[in-house]
């Protein structure tokens, strides 16, 4: 009656088809339950952000036929089998492609840093009475531009290759953007690298644009300030008799966070709240919602001064035109609205941040992050139990990584957290003052012994900091004080300078945190240390 072959019929009458595990067409290699667990173990990888391309994905059916006894070979599936197994599996598995980040972002964008910094973020908005004035809270980043640029896609003959001329990559100019949650923008400010101003660079501006130079291009302390002093703050606040505190968001590089900018901030009313470390691709607004646009603008309108302007190069002076164009078109009031959406900022809601983006970070602080995860989509039950067997595991391998029980100074975290407050300031303030003092002990503690004395082939010569001894040295480690050992081989010498075949000398060098020495080139990856500059040992890095 319904056209169904009566064989169909006769194999489910004979319980020879299971109504609840079946697929559509002949009989598969694998098993609903097999295909299911690959199924699922491909989408754990994706997720951690170590997903399996078509090719990878056939060679590891392939071993998985092999270990089951159902090929004789360790051979990769074929296309044929692949094309079958996403058509089976098309409503949880396709072939797409990702979108790359960085190994530091993946690690440092975790649960627990988010809740943090959104739980300060509500701390300041609520005590300034800014969580319903978006007109006040603003976000503000920083990105390159290049006159070479990537070339769209043209119409040409199918058979050829064709090509596309772009500029050469010469000097890096830093446009400077910043927006507001009630969907404003301020003009555009550009760094540009040289050491003599030409009224030229900014050929083509928008009105309200500037420019500034720089000798790489890049923008540093000193630019920023000046951005805020007669860029920010006259577009903000036109009138010095507002009271109203602004609420400024922005990356924590170092350059934004010199004290002579904070005390000024301070004294302006402005509110500096530096993002937690490599984040912006979750929590900046220009990042997320405005960059991404402005991009290609500029590349497309760098495409259309090619295309008009045959046989001439993009030059730092037509950036500034062409940028501006890109600015404009990118700078609308709905992507500008986007951002701050997206980001949680404005309406405050930590929700809108998938937990899924946070799982990357997991392959970097877990042992079995595969696991993990799998225990993150059981339910809270599993959770708890993978945690629990987890601490009790960290308990019975932890160990004390400092050969002393001093407490380490440790520089206060600007991340996710108001750099303008007055308890990071203490903080601030506390830090200096305590790493002066234990550097001034450490250097009457470490005085260098006696001289070394000149040696012949066989003797033995006393060590001293930071120039230490040939690879005949030996002490005894027990009779050797704690702060003339190595915090990191916890050796007079490093072990593995007996196996170099001629005399080699050991530098040491100071970790400016802890204070303890480590050998340089043997239990460290750091070769020289310069002066002025900052080391710390590999505990404190950690």
């Amino acid at each position: 009656m319904f056209g169904v072959p009566s064989r169909t019929l006769r194999d489910r009458v004979l319980g020879h088809i299971d109504a609840g595990n079946y697929c559509m067409g002949g009989e598969t290699l694998f098993t609903r339950d097999e295909e299911e667990t690959l199924v699922e173990h491909v989408e754990t990888l994706a997720e951690l952000g170590y997903g399996y391309t078509n090719v990878r994905l056939q060679q590891l059916a392939g071993e998985l036929a092999f270990d089951l006894g159902k090929k004789k070979i360790n051979k990769a599936m074929s296309n044929n089998w692949l094309a079958g197994f996403l058509r089976r599996w098309n409503d949880r598995l396709s072939s797409v492609n990702p979108r790359k980040l960085e190994s530091t972002r993946a690690k440092c964008a975790t649960p627990e840093v988010l809740d943090k910094y959104f739980e300060n973020l509500k701390q300041v908005l609520t005590e300034n009475d800014l969580l319903d004035k978006p007109q006040f809270i603003y976000n503000l980043d920083e990105t390159g531009l290049q006159p070479e640029h990537r070339p769209p896609n043209i119409v040409a003959n199918p058979r050829t290759k064709p090509q596309a001329i772009t500029s050469p990559r010469s000097t890096t100019t830093t446009l400077i953007a910043c927006e507001n949650a009630l969907r404003n923008s301020l003009p555009p400010y550009f760094v540009f690298k040289g050491k003599r101003w030409n009224p030229d660079l900014m050929k083509g501006a928008t009105a309200g644009a500037k420019g500034v130079l720089s000798e790489s291009g890049w923008s540093n302390g000193e630019i920023f300030q000046d951005y805020l002093k007669t860029h920010f703050i006259p577009y903000v606040r036109p009138t010095q008799a507002s009271s109203q505190p602004i609420l400024l968001i922005y990356d924590g590089h170092s350059s934004h966070k010199t004290p002579q900018l904070i005390s000024w901030a301070k004294e302006q009313g402005l509110i500096l709240f530096v993002l937690p470390a490599h984040s912006s691709h979750l929590l900046q607004p220009l990042d997320v919602s405005i960059f991404g646009p402005f991009k290609n603008y500029y590349y497309s309108e760098c495409s259309t001064y090619m295309h008009q302007h045959l046989g001439q190069t993009i030059t730092k002076y037509e950036i500034c035109s062409i940028a501006c164009r890109a600015y404009l078109k990118a700078m609308t009031p709905l992507n500008i609205q986007a951002g701050f959406r997206k980001t949680g900022i404005y309406p405050l809601r930590k929700e809108v941040i998938s937990p899924e983006k946070l799982i990357p970070c997991e392959s970097f602080r877990e042992d079995k992050p595969i696991e993990k995860v799998k225990a993150m989509k059981a339910g809270k039950d599993a959770v708890g139990e993978f945690l629990r067997i987890k601490e009790e595991r960290q308990q019975r391998e932890m160990c004390s990584t400092c050969i002393c029980g001093k407490k380490k100074v440790q520089k206060p975290n600007a991340a996710g957290t108001a750099i303008t407050g007055d308890k990071y300031m203490e903080e601030l303030e506390e830090y200096e003052k305590n790493k002066t003092i234990n550097k001034a002990k450490a250097t009457q503690k470490t005085m260098p012994l006696d001289s070394p004395k000149p040696s012949t082939s066989g003797n033995n010569i006393n060590r001293t900091k930071p120039v230490t001894v040939d690879s005949d040295t030996d002490f005894d480690d027990e009779e050797t004080n704690e702060s003339d050992v190595c915090c990191v081989c916890k050796k007079s010498s490093p072990p593995a300078i007996h196996e170099l075949p001629a005399l080699k000398i050991v530098n040491w060098a100071q970790c400016d945190n802890c204070m303890h020495w480590v050998h340089l080139a043997f239990c460290t990856s750091t070769r020289v240390v310069r002066r002025h500059s900052t080391f710390l040992c590999p505990h404190c890095t950690q």
